[in-house]
């Protein structure tokens, strides 16, 4: 056979020769691109040449290379898209554009402890938000880029610079924020945006059960970004915003027409109400009208001892705004990020820089974080993280009611009568009086703003830092054990620097001050995990965890001032004229874990998860064990039964779970003086975890998820007297066996799709039960003591949340439309009062709205007409009355994006609807005078008559209310429980003709809560963005992979029906609150961002 072989194969090799170039005559090289419906490019794509086994796939810039002659079809796949044949023609270079599919996908979702599961397989209700969505329309805060995003997620934005804002899930003030699986203690300010990858919101304590008491009211999940998206290799991702603040949405209506003083009289005499009447101190703004006569002021001459009258003119018209200037912000980021075969790194630094809109006052926040991972083997891999957030500012403001509030100065107590950029005062100091005395209009009680923003400043410095260590180890294919510790810990210094001149409450010598608040926090948890994924049979998959964590907390904190200062100028402690004062407060906790989750996961037909989680903690009287069970069920309904074709996915949901709080507070104030025990006084309304030992202003709040002590009796003391501490027994004891309270939560729900995934709704029905909680109950003082601690009062709130994506367009030349719309209420009622008690708080009754606002209310006849007392003036009720609801009735939200190629445009509205609230800025600006309301129509014809002829014979005003007045002589009888009228019968009425001073009447009646009662409904246009994605072929010769840019507006537009109320925005009351505050005006935002990746 041989002689044959070897023949037969030289003929073979030579007809492969010949034949070969044959075969491939024809072919060329096609290169291309694939990218989705928006024109993003998409790697992994699997391109086959069909009928073949040849193929390729799309790299990281979604391009790829293949031979294929004219006639022969590429086959495009990919999970999660469908499938497309292209034929080739003469042309070779391909872009091909697929069209997702989501029912081909199998989302995934972060949960709790970090643990990622199929959405198929969840229970309970989580929504998630990409990180990236966050940052291409980037507001000061990353937590407030959530707003309108989530559905029964509720951000109220401060205005304020370092403001945190108020989070509340399904209205309950949210505390636990989880970065990566471990909790930590957050300001919110302290998380770079740039770092974060995704956030997912896990909406009830079923969802967050594995944390334990932190998890009553849900969590937000916060995942950092680690690797290369790109593959292998290095990358490097650079962005850059530049924000501009101008423009104000909601700012104080006040009017220019007359000045300060009281009853149309002023003149100025020494600022210290040594004017005829006092009238040139602590004034309201009822003073003349602004006609040019002349009147003695701060600043007129002196001649022999005498002061001059000179023009009274509205000289500072729009005070505020000219006081106020053009805020910025820039934001820049710089990362690195490596991927190997075993190891992943990523470093990144972010820098952040507000200057706001008030002048001298600023915030610096520098950020950075470095991760690596590193997998030596297939069995062993090790993971490491660290973040340092550093926040800085020399002066900041606090704008809350107070003598150092640029509102309370500016907008409610002064007039127009003085311009605040005049040079006299922006030298802030009297000539040859520096550092010592102010100039200013007034000197017992208001302050030259430029005082408040130069000297009286308050510092801002803290120092985050968080880190873990994990170590994972794969036992086999279903079975990993995990060791992991991290470390939470914080150090502030606050600063406050008095001035002389300076008179807050209470400190009225003029003296000068130095304060210290300053507060350390470590906070570490260490836990092993053992993670199990075992498949029984084809039909039982079991996974879950096995674990412990051990939780050690402490914490210290001082507050120090000086007793006025000896020398001006000089900020030490060492320059306290009189002894200092000081206290401290220190705390620590430990926590001691035991926790499991497991998915039973049955086939096709249903997911059956449980969790359990047991402590054993410090923070009671003794130490005490809580367990925490949660049970959930998921079941994919169009997995087993066939549906109509419309319907393409349909999932049903139900959860349980109980929650018992620990005896902790989520945040601390300054270092109280009673620090010996934090509880003592509490009995008197004032928390001393949260005392304000400057008696005005903003109390700080720190994070703290610390013991709060409010369960232990002992000894409490007092500020020093004459240099004397003075300690005294608590007053107050507690039931035999007291618990902390309990949240039991059910939840139900539904997830659907129709046509194609292309329109789909997940809604959600819970329930609370909390109780019994701890409620202080007043006992006889001949016990010896004045209050006894006790469990009762039942609540019980009921809510629904929705929320609907769609995508309604979609076409393969690259335009989409997706669209969101997020719909959440609620509504929590009194289920079981205090034994013996049928009425709790004077008013509520089982059965009760727990967010009915009672205040003060007009008398009203049968018929709705307000009684006035004999001098024409409206008659206020004796027992509060119940004004309505203060939780909105629902909050929504609709954000629409559209792409078109390289281009997309997005835009979202959002608001609430219902609900009231008091107006406290109205209020104020009202009965001090200073409300444009007080010089238009009515009133305003009124109080010019009343500065034309006031001290003239038989002059009592002009202005008649509306209403009526008894005109029998009859007297009112009142049910001393509700306020209702008894003796209807007997009264007889005419109408009020009594003619009233305007600042009499004016006052009397806006002292009426329900004369500042607004409606909490407004609508807001939050955002509109357009961005643009440089095509990939304009960057394939340069060393640039991706560059987009976009330009953003935040907080555009505010809709609110009544201008009387646009002096507050209602942003930032998100909760039951029965009033407003004080406030800045809330401005828009214009921004332009950059982003490139090399």
């Amino acid at each position: 056979m041989g002689h044959i072989y070897k023949p037969l194969k030289t003929l073979l090799t030579i007809l492969l020769i010949y034949i070969a170039p044959m075969i491939s005559f024809g072919q060329s090289q096609i290169t291309g691109t694939v990218n989705d419906e928006t024109n993003q490019p998409l790697p992994g794509i699997s391109i086959v040449l069909k009928g073949t086994n040849k193929g390729t796939t799309t790299d990281g810039n979604g391009r790829f290379t293949i031979s294929a002659a004219p006639g022969q079809v590429l086959v495009f796949r990919s999970v999660g898209f469908d499938p497309k044949e292209m034929t080739i023609t003469g042309n070779t270079a391909l872009t091909v554009n697929l069209i997702s599919n989501s029912s081909q996908l199998s989302e995934v979702v972060v949960t709790a402890l970090g643990i990622k599961k199929e959405t198929r397989r969840i229970g309970y209700a989580t929504q998630t938000v990409k990180g990236g969505d966050l940052t291409t329309a980037r507001d000061p805060n990353p937590i407030t880029g959530l707003i309108g995003k989530v559905a029964g997620l509720s951000v109220g934005p401060s205005p304020e610079l370092l403001g945190s804002p108020n989070v509340s899930l399904r209205g309950n003030t949210i505390s636990l924020y989880v970065v990566d699986g471990f909790p930590i203690n957050t300001d919110t300010y302290n998380i770079s945006p740039d770092d974060i990858e995704s956030y997912t919101v896990l909406k009830g304590p079923a969802a967050a059960a594995l944390y334990g008491n932190r998890a009553s009211y849900g969590a937000i999940l916060i995942t950092t970004k680690k690797s290369n998206k790109e593959g292998k290799g290095l990358a490097v991702d650079f962005n850059s915003s530049t924000v501009i603040n101008k423009g104000f949405l909601a700012f104080p209506r006040i009017q220019h027409s007359y000045g300060a003083g009281e009853n149309t009289q002023y003149q100025f005499v020494d600022g210290k109400g040594g004017a005829p009447g006092g009238v040139d101190a602590d004034y309201d703004i009822w003073g003349p009208y602004f006609n040019g006569q002349l009147i003695p002021q701060y600043d007129s001459p002196v001649v022999n001892g005498v002061r001059q009258g000179t023009p009274y003119t509205a000289r500072g018209a729009d005070n505020l705004k000219n006081f106020l200037k053009t805020g910025y912000q820039t934001n820049n980021n710089i990362s690195l990020s490596s991927t190997g075969d075993t190891y992943t790194t990523r470093f990144s630094a972010s820098q952040q820089h507000q200057s706001s809109y008030i002048p001298e006052q600023y915030l610096d926040i520098a950020n950075l974080n470095v991760y690596a991972a590193f997998t030596p083997s297939k069995r062993w891999k090790f993971e490491a993280n660290v973040d340092f957030n550093r926040q800085t500012t020399d002066n900041f403001p606090d704008v809350q009611y107070g003598p150092n509030s640029i509102i309370y100065n500016l907008a409610i107590w002064t007039g127009a009568d003085w311009d605040v950029n005049a040079p006299d005062i922006k030298a802030i100091w009297q000539p040859g009086k520096e550092g010592v005395q102010s100039q200013f209009a007034e000197y017992t009680r208001y302050h030259n703003p430029w005082l408040l923003v130069k000297e009286w400043t308050r510092g801002h410095y803290k120092n985050d830092l968080y880190g873990y260590f994990s170590g994972n180890y794969k036992i086999n294919d279903n079975l990993n054990a995990t060791l992991r510790s991290q470390i939470d810990t914080y150090n502030i210094l606050r600063t406050e620097k008095l001035p002389y001149s300076a008179h807050p409450y209470g400190r009225e010598g003029n003296q000068g001050d130095y304060r210290e608040d300053r507060r350390d926090l470590f906070d570490n948890n260490t836990e092993v995990m053992l993670n199990y994924d075992y498949t029984v049979k084809k039909f039982l998959n079991l996974s879950g965890v096995l674990g412990g964590n051990m939780r050690s907390f402490k914490y210290n904190s001082s507050w120090t001032s000086t007793d006025y200062l000896s020398v001006p100028e000089v900020y030490t402690f060492s320059n306290s004229k009189n002894a200092i004062q000081s206290t401290s407060f220190n705390s620590q906790l430990r926590v001691l874990s035991a926790y499991y989750s497991l998915d039973a996961s049955f086939g096709k037909y249903a997911t059956l998860s449980s969790t359990g989680r047991i402590d054993k903690s410090s923070a009671f009287q003794t130490p005490t064990t809580y367990y925490y069970p949660s049970l959930s069920l998921a079941t994919v309904v169009s997995d087993y039964i066939k549906l109509p074709a419309v319907i393409s996915y349909l999932k049903g949901r139900v959860s349980y779970s109980s929650i018992k709080s620990d005896a902790t507070s989520t945040t601390i104030g300054p270092a109280p003086y009673n620090s010996i025990s934090v509880l003592g006084g509490t009995t008197s309304g004032v928390d001393p975890l949260f005392y304000n030992p400057l008696g005005y202003g903003t109390t700080y709040k720190s994070p703290y998820n610390g013991p709060d002590y409010s369960l232990v009796s002992s000894y409490s003391s007092t500020k020093p007297y004459n240099s004397q501490p003075a300690g005294y027994a608590s007053d107050y004891l507690f039931q035999n066996g007291i618990k902390t309270s309990t949240r039991l939560n059910y939840e139900e729900g539904f997830d659907i799709k129709f046509l194609k995934n292309r329109l789909g709704f997940s809604g959600t029905a819970f329930q609370y039960i909390d109780g019994p909680q701890i409620l202080a109950n007043t006992i006889s003082t001949s016990t010896g003591y004045t209050t006894e601690y006790i469990n009762a009062l039942k609540t019980k709130k009921t809510g629904y949340e929705g929320s609907l994506t769609g995508n309604p367009i979609r076409t393969s030349t690259g335009f989409s439309w997706d669209v969101m719309v997020n719909i959440s209420t609620f509504k929590e009622v009194y289920k079981e009062l205090p034994s013996g008690q049928g009425v709790y708080k004077t008013f509520f009754k089982e059965g009760d709205r727990t967010d009915k606002l009672y205040g003060t209310a007009f008398v009203r006849t049968q018929d709705g007409q307000i009684i006035n007392d004999a001098s024409g003036k409206p008659l206020i009720n004796p027992v509060l009355q119940n004004l309505g609801n203060e939780n909105a009735k629902f909050a929504w939200s609709i954000s629409n994006t559209f792409h078109y190629k390289s281009l997309s445009l997005g835009f979202q509205f959002d608001g609430s609807v219902g609900g009231v609230i008091v107006d406290y800025v109205h209020n104020k600006t009202l009965r001090g005078g200073s409300n444009i309301e007080t010089a238009e129509g009515a009133l305003g014809a009124a109080r010019y008559q009343d500065w034309l002829n006031y001290g003239k014979d038989n002059y009592s005003g002009s202005y008649v209310g509306e209403g009526v007045v008894i005109s029998n002589g009859k007297a009112i009888n009142y049910n001393s429980a509700t306020g209702a009228v008894l003796n209807y019968g007997d009264l007889q009425y005419s109408p009020n003709t009594k003619t009233s001073l305007v600042q009499g009447y004016v006052s009397q009646y806006y002292n009426a809560d329900e004369a500042n009662l607004m409606s909490k409904t407004y609508a807001k246009l939050r955002e509109v963005t357009l961005g643009y994605e440089l095509p990939k072929k304009y960057l394939e010769k340069s060393f640039i992979k991706k560059a987009s840019a976009s330009i953003y507006g935040r907080n555009l537009l505010y809709f609110y029906k009544d201008k009387r109320f646009k002096d507050v925005d209602l942003d930032q009351y998100n909760y039951a609150t029965n009033t407003t505050g004080l406030q800045s005006p809330t401005v828009r935002s214009y921004g332009f961002n950059l982003n490139l990746s090399f």
